[in-house]
């Protein structure tokens, strides 16, 4: 109610989908919502999350909900895609269908996303194009760690004997960008270096597009593309990427 009585004032109306506890990377997502001029923010959480730090940042409100309150039946109606299925397939399914339903309860005029999770923000947004829903994604870059790790709760699980393992899995991703002006295979040569001489396997090493292909393949041969890198280590299965510019110096 909220949202439409806004949003027919002229008010942009903005949505930060949360779930877990909140950290730096989160705090960036509302800060980049906030800066969209007149907007009002609205995070949607999980009840048991503190949220304090959402408060202290003069959020303008918060939506809890529980996924039995957004589907008292399950989840019957899956948002699937070839990306989805290469994730997992059902269960990578549930994290964007939750999305499409804050935003069906909801009714934002834009959303604002992390980076770090490339492939959510791919699916939601292909979802959001093919079913026609009026809102705006904003992609926020993610945000790193002094030693380049994306600031993830999913990172805290590493044991600290595979702490640099995990660096490497993100310094592969530099080292493939700073590689980027001599092509494709010299992107790919330089990160599994990286990862090689830390130990590390890839479950993942690839180019794409920059709304991720369904193949290797489809990264362009120049200009934009986005270089995919995930492992296991300590048995964590992490995923980091970064935007690449082939055939440029990067900046």
């Amino acid at each position: 109610m909220l949202a439409s009585v806004m949003k027919k004032q002229g008010t942009p109306v903005v949505l930060v989908p949360l779930t877990t506890s909140i950290h730096a990377g989160h705090r960036a997502l509302v800060r980049a919502a906030q800066r969209i001029p007149g907007a009002l923010v609205i995070v949607a959480i999980h009840p048991d999350v503190d949220c304090t730090p959402l408060i202290d940042a003069r959020v303008d409100a918060i939506f809890t909900y529980t996924d039995a309150e957004l589907w008292p039946s399950g989840p019957r109606t899956l948002v699937n895609s070839p990306l989805s299925q290469a994730a997992g397939g059902a269960g990578a399914s549930v994290p964007v269908t939750r999305i499409m339903a804050l935003l069906g309860i909801i009714g934002p005029t834009d959303l604002v996303l992390g980076e770090k999770n490339i492939r959510q923000l791919v699916q939601v947004q292909q979802a959001i194009t093919d079913l026609h829903y009026p809102v705006v994604v904003h992609e926020v870059p993610t945000v790193r760690t002094s030693e380049g790790l994306p600031v993830s709760n999913r990172y805290a699980d590493i044991p600290p004997a595979d702490h640099d393992k995990a660096v490497a899995v993100s310094a592969s991703l530099i080292a493939g960008r700073y590689a980027a002006q001599d092509g494709a295979a010299a992107i790919l040569v330089a990160a599994h270096a990286v990862l090689a001489a830390a130990g590390v396997e890839p479950d993942e090493l690839a180019l794409y597009s920059l709304m991720l292909g369904p193949a290797p393949e489809s990264a362009p041969e120049a200009g934009d593309a986005r270089l995919v890198v995930s492992a296991t280590v300590g048995g964590v299965c992490i995923t980091d990427s970064v935007r690449v510019v082939l055939g440029a110096k990067p900046h």
